[in-house]
């Protein structure tokens, strides 16, 4: 009976009824409170719907209770960094591929996670394992050619994301690192073909549509290149990033009041990001408050940062005007 409930509720957790699954699995905890699968599947639902604290209790069960379960450390593994534990999440995640080598979500589950550190070769690896493992699966391919394009192997990566796409054409995600690889190629027109197909498949992808932008502005169409930073804040009113470089576009315009606006709404914690600093400094200038864009841009100016010549080079125009 347990087994057939937990079948149930898998396959309704695949159709998206996670109401009918929760229900399944409970009613299979009803019957056999130490039935491990249940708990991770209750920890991966409510992990998806980002309830951390019940999906962390029902996974550490399924845990105590089956220590061997490599998609049980996976799942754990993923909760414990969405919670801020990087460390204890990642020892999880490593020991999902020791106990069960043939796991190819927890190859790309790794591959995913390095490629956030900043560990591109182990991340490759990674997905070279998921790959091998699944290779009818094209998200494993897009999460390759992720890792090889962050080691600026861009013609690599895009054989990878063809691969996908063959795989399945409507896979958003491979059409927006293609055509982010394409813009880093210096490819505009195929940037922009395959970063149109990225947002018609997925209208909310925040990241396609910023590169879109970037593209827009490469080729001189501020316009369009507002309209896409806007949408994006329409998406995500948070997005710091975002706000910077539409203030960017709006300085090159001059339309300094409204770059201002946008200045103002950053987030104090990215408001120490060298690049505001710079063009909070040339905002600043522009409003006759020198005293203060002196200030930004001497600190700037004698710090290692990606804006300190281009700030050292500013501060000294601002002190030949004021002799």
């Amino acid at each position: 009976m347990t087994s057939e409930l937990l079948h149930e509720g898998v396959s309704a957790l695949s159709q998206g009824k996670t109401g009918h699954a929760e229900l399944c699995f409970r009613r299979v905890l009803d019957q056999d409170p130490d039935n491990a699968s249940a708990h991770n599947n209750l920890g991966f639902l409510f992990a998806q719907q980002e309830n951390w604290p019940t999906a962390l209790i029902h996974l550490r069960s399924a845990l105590s209770i089956n220590p061997q379960s490599s998609m049980t450390h996976c799942n754990l593994g993923q909760v414990l960094i969405a919670t801020g534990d990087v460390n204890e999440g990642m020892q999880h995640i490593d020991e999902a591929v020791k106990l069960d080598p043939a796991n190819a979500i927890a190859w790309d589950t790794l591959a995913r996670f390095r490629v956030l550190a900043g560990d591109y070769t182990t991340a490759e690896y990674a997905a070279q394992r998921a790959v091998s493992l699944a290779p009818g699966h094209s998200a494993f391919y897009v999460r390759l050619g992720i890792a090889q394009a962050a080691q600026k192997r861009f013609e690599e990566a895009q054989r990878q994301y063809r691969i996908a796409i063959q795989l399945d054409a409507s896979q958003s995600e491979a059409w927006a690192q293609s055509g982010i690889a394409s813009f880093l190629m210096n490819n505009l027109g195929d940037a922009r073909s395959a970063l149109n197909r990225a947002i018609t498949l997925n209208p909310t992808d925040t990241n396609a549509r910023r590169h879109l932008a970037l593209v827009d502005l490469s080729e001189g169409d501020t316009a369009q290149a507002i309209e896409h930073f806007s949408a994006i804040l329409r998406l995500s009113p948070e997005d710091d990033a975002c706000k910077l470089e539409l203030a960017v576009v709006m300085i090159s315009l001059k339309r300094n009041s409204e770059a201002r606006t946008l200045l103002d709404n950053v987030s104090p914690e990215y408001r120490q990001v060298p690049r505001y600093r710079y063009y909070d400094a040339i905002l600043l200038r522009r409003e006759h408050r020198d005293e203060y864009a002196f200030g930004i841009l001497n600190e700037l100016s004698q710090t290692d940062n990606d804006y300190q010549a281009r700030a050292g080079k500013l501060l000294e125009e601002i002190r030949q005007v004021h002799h």
